[in-house]
């Protein structure tokens, strides 16, 4: 499954752990959808990545490019917490929309 942004394509994982960064990954490589996420920590995490909130048709509420650790980031109205590989995608844009490829 991919996930796609425009003419960007990257491959994807889902899960409804919004602990997952808490695991060592050696680099990021895919994007990790959680469902059920308005608020995500980096307080635990290993690395830096790209957090994309999004409505529950992947409409983009907010997003925040490079997170950096002991940050926490939120937003009331999300259903959808998106983990992005750091600079994966550049020209992110509210009210956009991400597809799921099969």
């Amino acid at each position: 499954m991919k996930l796609k942004y425009k003419n960007i394509l990257i491959p994807v994982t889902q899960t409804h752990n919004n602990l997952i960064m808490r695991y060592r990954f050696q680099k990021l490589y895919y994007a990790i959808i959680i469902y059920d996420c308005n608020r995500y920590s980096s307080i635990a995490s290993k690395q830096r990545v790209d957090i994309v909130m999004t409505d529950e048709n992947f409409n983009i509420l907010s997003y925040l490019k490079e997170m950096h650790e002991n940050t926490v980031f939120e937003n009331p109205d999300a259903k959808i917490t998106i983990l992005l590989p750091l600079n994966s995608i550049e020209n992110l844009e509210v009210n956009t929309k991400f597809e799921l490829i099969n």
